[in-house]
């Protein structure tokens, strides 16, 4: 991280408060770092060693996020900014602009879908616990999002219809998720839930009347 200041002093804790008053910051703004222990030394005198800190200001968690995903479209060569869309505790949006839009998608969203998941791994490794991270470029998200929610529709209504379960083509995670809260929020009558393996798990539709677990 940028900007951080080391600092001396006789204890640990004058080391830190002399750091953030160069900083001006709170304690609870900044990450501590111990390079060492204040020591007596023989006598109280000889020898004697001050402590050491190293106090960086902390970062919110969508700027570092907005970071480690610019940090890996830089190493992939590819010309890009990285901006905060949406910054909440318990989701942050970014959205990438730039060119080779459609490389950083991919076939079907794969490529965007893997910068996605790098970059919430690394984040959830960082933090010890799950971080959920939403990666966006020019409104893909959104497109995809209308069209699976469209096709989840006309389905629905081919079910009522015909009282038979009918299955989508393949999906992520997320697009599933999609499905089934657009057919909970939308469809009374019908119940989703997801078949399959791996690439290959898809969402079916169902009567509620063989709603399956």
């Amino acid at each position: 991280m940028a900007n951080s200041v080391r600092m001396k002093g006789k204890s640990v804790d004058e080391a830190v408060e002399s750091a953030l008053q160069v900083l001006g910051l709170k304690k609870e703004e900044v990450d501590i770092k111990i390079i060492n222990e204040a020591e007596g030394g023989v006598l109280g005198v000889f020898g004697a060693k001050e402590a050491e800190v190293e106090l960086y200001p902390k970062v919110s968690l969508a700027l570092e996020a907005k970071e480690v995903l610019q940090g890996i479209l830089d190493q992939m060569k590819f010309l890009t900014l990285v901006s905060v869309k949406t910054d909440e505790p318990d989701l942050t949006q970014l959205d990438i602009k730039g060119e080779d839009m459609g490389r950083i998608i991919g076939r079907s969203g794969a490529t965007i879908d893997a910068l996605q998941y790098i970059t919430s791994t690394i984040l959830s490794k960082r933090h010890e616990g799950r971080v959920r991270v939403i990666v966006d470029a020019e409104g893909y998200r959104d497109r995809r999002k209308k069209i699976i929610t469209e096709d989840a529709d006309a389905v629905a209504r081919e079910v009522e219809k015909s009282g038979k379960e009918k299955s989508l083509p393949p999906m992520t995670a997320n697009e599933r998720r999609l499905v089934h809260l657009y057919i909970q929020e939308n469809f009374t009558n019908l119940s989703s839930y997801s078949r399959g393996e791996g690439a290959g798990r898809q969402t079916v539709i169902a009567p509620k009347t063989e709603e399956k677990a």
